[in-house]
């Protein structure tokens, strides 16, 4: 099961382009940290796709997304 829920994951983050990547990210790091857009954005531009799998992960099964 685990396997089938991670996969799914993956899959989504691969369906979506670089911007949409941008924007996700942008708003994933705005709901879990206390930054401005300006920084928000910066981060994504750079990040790579480890890390947007990683937030998202951590907002989908988090009880508390933000800490």
């Amino acid at each position: 099961m685990f396997f089938k829920r991670q996969y799914s994951i993956d899959s989504f983050l691969a369906s979506l382009n670089h911007w949409q990547k941008v924007n996700l990210y942008t708003v994933l790091m705005l709901g879990q940290n206390n930054i401005s857009y300006r920084e928000a954005k910066r981060q994504a531009i750079v990040s790579d796709d480890e890390k947007l799998s990683f937030l998202l992960r951590k907002s989908l099964n988090s009880p508390d997304p933000k800490m």
